[in-house]
């Protein structure tokens, strides 16, 4: 919850998002899970929609009030019958959600839609909720940084949402689900956890990553074994440089004068890497790379998409790629306020 936890679970969360895209996490999942196959290749060959496939195994949400104080955001993001998927990284050093990345897929428009949520945003617990809390766990409130939406996933836990009976079978999951469609009115289909692990031999696996550094990135801190030393410009980066994009949070510049961005802006960094790593390597000659790599990476991912849905995945991607999918991505309106000493970012709302 701190501001100065760095992560760098999003390159692993790049190789999960691409996997939808292309439609191989069935492959993967079949492979590494020992799921049937048969359910897989059932939902290729059925004629029914992916997405409508999808569409129709969505639940009302169980929760019993609001979660918030009402807190809604100023717009729309998506439209309602978007498939969306969120992507979740953990903090390097804690359990904390580093990365919230909501992948949307507009089957009707051909267009995937990248929204990353800012970990840092306050969330306006209503008083019920907060009531429930306290029961579950007296002293929350001394815990710092504990209203922000990276943490939401410890309340669910703390209070047992749901008692574990809602949408996905897990009160954090679905604590997560339900407040993110209450605050942005975005239904989340399916999630993606993925811990952090082994970000360099994924790229170097691919080769590396071409990609414009808006600044020179150097920062140096021995005690993560982190050393980041990128040059401003068009660079293609190994493994190690692209750990240090993801993760680059504050440094010197040029002049040897400190630098920081916020974590908006770093937000857009990671984001930029997603895309230039599903243009470069998210094709069908990479797909034996791809499926090998997931047979050595299946232990990190935990996923409520089963074999069945996988097919139903592989569908809207087969289609995408047949009508040439296009690209967007989506900055949340914010503004810095503190809050007994805590840095958060308030949303924009109606």
């Amino acid at each position: 919850m701190s501001k100065n936890n760095e992560g760098n679970g999003l390159l692993v969360l790049v190789i999960v998002l691409a996997i939808i895209l292309v439609g191989v996490i069935g492959v993967y999942i079949y492979v590494a899970k020992d799921a049937p196959v048969i359910q897989f290749i059932s939902r290729i060959v059925s004629t029914q929609s992916g997405a409508d496939a999808i569409r129709a195994r969505r639940k009302s949400s169980m929760k019993p009030y609001n979660l918030t104080n009402n807190q809604r955001y100023k717009e729309d993001l998506v439209d309602e019958d978007n498939i969306n998927v969120l992507v979740i990284g953990t903090d390097q050093t804690s359990g904390n959600y580093d990365t919230l990345l909501i992948v949307s897929l507009d089957d009707e428009n051909n267009v995937i839609k990248f929204i990353n949520l800012p970990r840092d945003i306050y969330v306006e617990y209503s008083d019920k909720f907060k009531l429930d809390l306290k029961k579950a766990w007296s002293s929350y409130a001394k815990s710092k940084g504990i209203y922000k939406i990276n943490a939401a996933h410890l309340l669910g836990k703390r209070v047992n949402y749901l008692d574990g009976k809602g949408r996905f079978g897990n009160p954090e999951y679905d604590f997560v689900a339900d407040l993110i469609e209450e605050i942005f009115n975005i239904y989340i289909d399916d999630y993606i956890y993925v811990k952090p692990s082994s970000v360099r031999k994924i790229v170097d696996y691919f080769g590396g990553v071409e990609i414009e550094v808006p600044y020179l990135m150097k920062y140096s801190d021995p005690t993560q074994n982190l050393e980041i030393n990128i040059k401003k410009g068009l660079q293609t980066l190994d493994g190690k440089a692209a750990e240090g994009f993801l993760r680059y949070r504050q440094g010197v510049d040029e002049k040897g004068k400190y630098k920081s961005i916020g974590d908006i802006e770093r937000k857009n960094n990671q984001v930029a890497f997603v895309k230039a790593f599903v243009e470069q390597h998210m094709n069908l000659k990479n797909l034996g790379k791809i499926i090998t790599i997931f047979n050595d990476l299946n232990s990190y991912i935990e996923t409520s998409v089963d074999a069945k849905e996988a097919g139903d995945y592989g569908k809207i991607a087969e289609d995408f790629y047949k009508n040439k999918f296009t690209q967007e991505s989506t900055s949340i309106e914010c503004k810095n306020i503190t809050i007994d000493g805590i840095y958060y970012l308030k949303i924009s709302q109606k």
